[in-house]
């Protein structure tokens, strides 16, 4: 399994998370380990290259919970779950639904995936967008940190949203690897 495999959320014609190219992948690699972490000085320190409108620790549980309001510059962002790794990394990715394909799953439990949720952005009480985790990868990994994206969306220019995370299944086992909600704006930007 490829340790820096990533799937990118991008918006085209219709909604959707697809594949990278190779040359993609390998140049965000390249980028993430060389120039990204020299050239930041970041105001988080779990991962200082990150600029993110929210970050908040989660609990994994079922239920819902509500990010603080927060504005945007008119851009897309991306809604993620970031963990630590305190666990063998076969059983992170298992339990995070971060497999890359079906052979993936041969080592994984049947209650696996425990991360399933549903998201919405809202505006005040309208609802802008909404969506539900993807079943495949669309994930991240990095030496400290795995991530999950849930979904993207579009942000208009100087309005305030909330993102709503509805978590469908029982994801308490990995409350033991530190959870947040991030929102950030999408890598593209």
């Amino acid at each position: 399994m490829n340790l820096f495999t990533q799937y990118r959320t991008d918006r085209v014609k219709s909604r959707g998370i697809f594949r990278c190219t190779w040359l993609r992948v390998i140049s965000g690699a390249i980028c993430a380990l060389f120039i990204v972490p020299g050239v930041s000085a970041g105001r988080h320190k779990d991962h200082p290259y990150r600029y993110s409108v929210v970050d908040m620790p989660v609990s994994l549980a079922v239920g819902t919970i509500r990010t603080p309001e927060f504005s945007v510059s008119g851009q897309w962002y991306d809604i993620m779950v970031q963990v630590e790794k305190p666990l063998p990394f076969n059983q992170m990715v298992c339990m995070m639904g971060v497999t890359a394909g079906p052979l993936d799953l041969k080592d994984c439990s049947s209650s696996d995936p425990l991360l399933s949720a549903d998201w919405a952005v809202l505006d005040g009480d309208k609802v802008v967008d909404k969506g539900t985790i993807p079943t495949r990868c669309a994930c991240k990994f990095e030496d400290k940190h795995m991530y999950k994206f849930l979904g993207d969306f579009g942000g208009e220019a100087g309005k305030k949203y909330v993102v709503e995370v509805k978590f469908t299944k029982d994801g308490t086992p990995l409350n033991i690897a530190n959870p947040h909600l991030i929102i950030i704006k999408h890598k593209d930007n």
